[in-house]
């Protein structure tokens, strides 16, 4: 490919004043950017979209219909095993902003960039699959249109198992990334407070006026920073995988879980805060507008404290439930739905020694194989009416700005006589 002539080139910088000559040559020799006289393309062979150099809107695609939005870059990405990668759903403008901000950080040999063209876009399987194992920035435009496609394609990344953070608009009113650099630019913005662990390497001049993001991988000791974590990100990215919140309603259900699963592990306060800060950011766009990092730790503090079994002792009271010899009811004789519950309340109560335990509906579902969610309750309702199980505190559902909380039960049989 030839590459393009000084005056043109001048003229792509020129009309984006934000974008270096550095990243202009970098795009051209992986054969993202083509440059001739009047006109530039974002394109490789898969798909592309020529603009004008002298800014009129005009648009020339090399595809239409459904193959208009297949990715531009992803052949980059995968021959030249690019590990990290910023995937743009916005135009090409954007994608150029993207590689510039890479430069800055220090990164862009050795990050790809993919560019999707627009919030039409609906991922397409086959093209995510070539992202697993790699570490991925999702990038859309800080509008409704935008927000809603990135909600669709992190959610198609989700479930392809590809790890990938949002970028986190809620701090900044720009429209795209390209009028935020442009601010930057300007002096008229810098980086916000909010966590983005994909670029990891330092700027590499202090003269640069992007200031990099804050990883909070340090706390503070007497005026002096020192690096106290003793978890890797590695590691803090697999514990939090699973409770990652890719449904809007669902993020003090997803931290209560994500509670529920490190409670066994005794970690320090600065590895809890650095899980939650992880958790967070992960799971940023799918919270409140209005939520607060910082207000979010202090909530899952509490609901540490309020974790009445670990997944672990959850997974090995149902397993002595299903093993051990079921309680006799006499008025319920020969219901086994109802003994094997009352098995369960008898192992949850044990694990909770002796404070009230909790048998959340969707465990009874599952663990006894039934229908619907009103089963369960039915069941739970005929133990307490049989004097098998006790409230302790009655819970309240989910409602309107309200946090609904688990009813707290007590075992009222002897523990000991259906031991095996």
């Amino acid at each position: 490919m030839r590459s393009a002539s000084t005056d043109a080139r001048g003229s792509l910088v020129k009309l984006f004043p934000s974008i270096s000559v550095e990243t202009v040559n970098e795009l051209e020799e992986r054969g993202l950017l083509q440059i001739a006289e009047g006109q530039w393309r974002l394109g490789d062979k898969n798909n592309g979209s020529t603009r004008r150099l002298d800014n009129r809107k005009w648009r020339r695609a090399d595809n239409s219909g459904d193959a208009w939005h297949k990715l531009i870059g992803l052949d980059d990405v995968v021959q030249n095993d690019r590990r990290r990668v910023i995937f743009v759903i916005e135009g090409s403008k954007d994608a150029l902003t993207a590689a510039e901000l890479a430069r800055r950080f220090g990164v862009l040999a050795q990050v790809g960039i993919i560019c999707a063209l627009g919030s039409g876009y609906r991922p397409i399987a086959a093209e995510l699959e070539q992202l697993r194992g790699r570490s991925v920035l999702l990038i859309g435009d800080n509008d409704a249109a935008g927000m809603h496609t990135t909600q669709i394609v992190s959610g198609a990344l989700e479930t392809a198992a590809i790890d990938h953070e949002i970028w986190d608009w809620s701090d900044w009113p720009h429209k795209d990334l390209h009028d935020f650099v442009a601010a930057i630019d300007a002096g008229k913005q810098q980086f916000g407070p909010r966590n983005c662990t994909f670029f990891s390497s330092p700027l590499p001049s202090n003269h640069s006026t992007v200031q990099q993001f804050n990883r909070s991988t340090t706390q503070p000791v007497n005026g002096s920073t020192t690096q106290t974590f003793g978890l890797s990100e590695e590691e803090k990215l697999e514990i939090v995988h699973p409770f990652i919140v890719t449904n809007l309603g669902t993020g003090n259900f997803m931290s209560f879980q994500l509670a529920r699963a490190i409670k066994h592990r005794k970690l320090s306060i600065p590895d809890i805060d650095e899980i939650v800060r992880v958790w967070f950011a992960k799971s940023r766009l799918f919270l409140p507008p209005d939520a607060d990092e910082t207000e979010s730790l202090q909530t899952f503090y509490r609901q540490l404290k309020r974790v009445r079994f670990t997944a672990s002792g959850l997974e090995a009271a149902c397993e002595r439930a299903r093993t051990g010899k079921v309680p006799f009811i006499a008025a319920r004789a020969g219901d086994m739905n109802i003994a094997r519950l009352a098995a369960l309340c008898r192992e949850l109560q044990r694990e909770a020694s002796a404070r009230p335990f909790i048998c959340p509906v969707n465990v009874v579902q599952e663990f006894l194989g039934l229908r619907w969610p009103t089963q369960a309750n039915y069941l739970l309702h005929v133990l307490e009416e049989e004097g098998v199980i006790e409230c302790a505190d009655r819970g309240l559902p989910n409602r309107r700005g309200q946090k609904g909380k688990s009813t707290l039960w007590y075992y009222r049989l002897p523990m000991d006589e259906a031991q095996p």
